[in-house]
């Protein structure tokens, strides 16, 4: 099985999205430039915490490096592909950006391709919330879906960055 992820990150400083947009596309596989670009981040902690984060993972060149590395609404959207425990890297992976810039907003949406099934993070101060759903089943359980588990991971997000199953199916009406 597959998981398809998409990490959300945004911080105020121009300079730190570089650095963080870097932190997973530049290292090619080598925990040594993984670990020095979180030093660079964050100078007292990062290699650090980036240690921790390369010790949950099975290799820093698939779990900790995205298929690709866009921007919209101010937002670096990391797309990662991982096998079946890509829900707990996506974890481990916003757990340690939190920790290493506590002021990120940092938050991740995936789902499986086998089932319609979602999973989705956010942060509630620094306590990290997660929530699952199974869409596309029962109309009137996707009415409740949007309503709540939707409405809640949107909330803080710009309009144009329009996530999940449910709402790929509004794209034609735009």
């Amino acid at each position: 099985m597959e998981l398809h992820s998409n990490l959300y990150y945004k911080h105020p400083d121009a300079s730190i999205m570089d650095q963080l947009d870097s932190l997973f596309t530049q290292h090619e596989g080598d925990e040594n430039l993984f670990l020095q670009a979180a030093a660079a981040i964050n100078a007292d902690e990062g290699a650090a915490l980036a240690q921790d984060l390369l010790d949950q993972v099975d290799s820093v060149e698939f779990d900790l490096g995205p298929e690709s590395v866009s921007r919209l609404a101010g937002y670096s959207i990391a797309h990662f592909v991982h096998g079946s425990a890509g829900d707990e890297f996506i974890e481990a992976i916003l757990l340690f950006l939190k920790a290493l810039l506590p002021e990120i907003q940092a938050q991740a949406w995936g789902c499986g391709d086998d089932d319609p099934w979602e999973f989705w993070f956010k942060f509630k101060g620094n306590d990290l919330i997660r929530k699952d759903d199974e869409p596309l089943n029962d109309p009137d359980e996707d009415e409740d879906i949007k309503a709540s588990i939707y409405a809640w991971w949107h909330q803080d997000m710009p309009e144009e960055i329009k996530e999940g199953f449910l709402n790929d199916n509004n794209e034609d009406d735009e």
